[in-house]
């Protein structure tokens, strides 16, 4: 497509090989899935627009700018042996500045050889400077390989409760195959939903991990495609080296928008509205409520559909004894009131509409004025 499999692009001592071509990737077959991220690599620099770089001194390696490079149709990170913020070693990475949620991530990596390297296609927040932010709490491992054993891949979900602090909760599987060697090119994949993460590899299922947001958070995330030296002292021997990324790509489904995520994200408030205790649909997600008693307060949720289609639309409840017991939600012309004090919090379906790719499509919270109205999440499932 745009690559030559046997070019060179520098001297052989550091020889960088260009990635191979590959044919158009189609959207996952018959998910109903709409591409919305995407890099190819095909440019002479990391798109700093798209990306941040990994930045921290971890294990046996500082992260380092300077070992990220794009050219041959790849993003290349360059592993060193070179003393560097206190280490003796340098990797490095790039972090996506778009962060995302639910949906079909892919990337196509080649690793490198030589022990003493731990690279990643992982899913968590940060900007690249620390993998211990304070946002810290989702983790979504697509692949994690150790360098000694390259036919050896993890697959697993963690959940943290920021700066590095564990929540005791994960998921995963570890396994030695004979017929993937991260050392040649090879797809990696992960199906992120509502309610479980699979993992493919090479386009076949691999694993799949229970992940429901009533156990565990779910977080808007970035995208990190990174190498550390880490778990062995790294093969000198065997240095410079370097892994590469071909492509990354997300593809999404369904739509979430909630009143925590990114202002970007579509959800806003008019009238009088505060942080509530109570939580909402994942696991640590604040809530907020209206001026209990007031008519008139608004919450809107306005996802951006990427494509048109039918979807199903449904409201998060919060309940509680004083919420509103008759607050009306309108999509699209049409109204439904919920009773915020009956039964348990969950998801309440509001309808099911054809609507239109973009921004034009919002659901509506009004507050009766008897009791606090509550705002949580709205989603779009497309069916």
């Amino acid at each position: 497509m745009r690559r030559l499999l046997t070019l060179l692009l520098l001297a052989p001592a550091t020889a960088v090989a260009v990635a191979p071509a590959t044919a158009a990737h189609a959207d996952p077959a018959g998910t109903g899935y709409t591409l919305v991220f995407e890099d190819q690599f095909d440019g002479t620099a990391v798109d700093t627009a798209k990306w941040n770089y990994r930045t921290d001194s971890k294990a046996y390696s500082t992260q380092r700018p300077q070992n990220v490079s794009v050219s041959g149709g790849a993003l290349n990170i360059a592993l060193k042996k070179e003393t560097y913020g206190g280490k003796d070693y340098t990797g490095g990475g790039v972090v996506s500045k778009q962060t995302l949620r639910y949906g079909y991530y892919e990337t196509r990596a080649k690793l490198n050889d030589g022990a003493g390297w731990h690279s990643s296609f992982w899913l968590m927040a940060g900007d690249g400077s620390t993998t211990y932010p304070a946002s810290q709490r989702t983790e979504i491992d697509g692949f994690e390989i150790d360098s000694i054993s390259p036919t050896r891949i993890h697959h697993g979900v963690l959940t943290w409760q920021g700066n590095g602090v564990s929540a005791g909760k994960s998921y995963g599987t570890t396994y030695t195959s004979s017929t993937i060697d991260s050392r040649d090119w090879h797809v990696y994949g992960i199906d992120w939903s509502e309610t479980s993460t699979k993992f493919y590899v090479d386009g076949v299922l691999k694993y799949t991990a229970p992940y429901v947001p009533t156990d565990w958070t779910h977080d808007y995330t970035s995208i990190w495609l990174t190498s550390i030296a880490y778990g062995s002292v790294p093969d000198a021997t065997k240095l410079p080296s370097t892994v590469q990324f071909d492509y990354v790509r997300y593809w999404q489904k369904d739509y979430y928008v909630d009143d925590d995520g990114p202002a970007a994200y579509g959800y806003s408030e008019t009238g009088t509205w505060s942080p509530s205790t109570l939580t909402g649909w994942t696991v640590g997600s604040p809530t907020r409520y209206a001026a209990c008693n007031t008519a008139g307060n608004t919450a809107t949720w306005r996802p951006n559909l990427r494509a048109a289609g039918t979807y199903r639309v449904s409201y998060y409840k919060v309940t509680a004894t004083n919420s509103d017991p008759a607050a009306k939600l309108t999509v699209a012309g049409t109204q439904t009131t919920v009773n915020g004090t009956a039964g348990s919090s969950g998801w309440v379906d509001l309808g099911t509409f054809a609507l239109p790719a973009g921004t034009g499509t919002a659901v509506t919270l009004t507050s009766s004025g008897t009791g606090c109205a509550r705002a949580d999440a709205v989603r779009f499932l497309r069916i």
